[in-house]
């Protein structure tokens, strides 16, 4: 089915939206809700630096609908690359790698929402306030650092199938 490129592109300013008319409805979900649970937590939980992704998001959705906006046939409704080890929801909590993300992302924001909420103000009535969040920053940026370390570093994991050996990262 053939839609409007200039239709898609106007659905395409709110994320997510673009895809649904596009018939992926999936994928335009998926984008809806990383795009508002990114604003929510970054606005609820005064963690601005995840704002950061708000843009490349928004980007993300514009250009890919115009791309596939394009695609004469019918577009198959999979998942976005990021959710692509989740089939349904009840991956999530089952034994999965996103189950790990997760955890991460959760255990991060908490503790940012210590730090930035209830660590930093209590302090700053001590301390020289601009010195404090000096101090929070690079404990925030020492913290992702070494979470994008870890992560690219992984595990390596060696599993036995019948007679082969088969290494794999996680």
């Amino acid at each position: 089915m053939k839609h409007s490129r200039s239709v898609a592109s106007f659905f395409s300013l709110l994320p997510g939206a673009g895809h649904m008319y596009l018939g992926l409805t999936r994928q335009g979900i998926q984008l809806m809700l990383l795009f508002f649970s990114d604003l929510f937590i970054s606005t609820s939980f005064s963690l601005e630096f995840l704002g950061v992704f708000l843009p490349i998001i928004w980007f993300y959705s514009i250009f890919d609908v115009r791309t596939k906006s394009l695609y004469e046939g019918t577009l198959p409704n999979n998942n976005l690359p990021i959710f692509s080890d989740i089939d349904s929801i009840d991956d999530i909590f089952k034994n999965k790698p996103a189950e790990k993300y997760i955890a991460y992302i959760l255990i991060l924001m908490g503790f940012l929402s210590l730090l930035n909420n209830i660590v930093i103000p209590i302090l700053g009535r001590y301390y020289d306030y601009q010195i404090l969040l000096y101090v929070k920053h690079f404990i925030i940026s020492l913290i992702l650092i070494a979470i994008g370390v870890i992560l690219l570093k992984g595990k390596k994991i060696t599993i036995r199938r019948g007679d082969e050996l088969c290494k794999r990262d996680e």
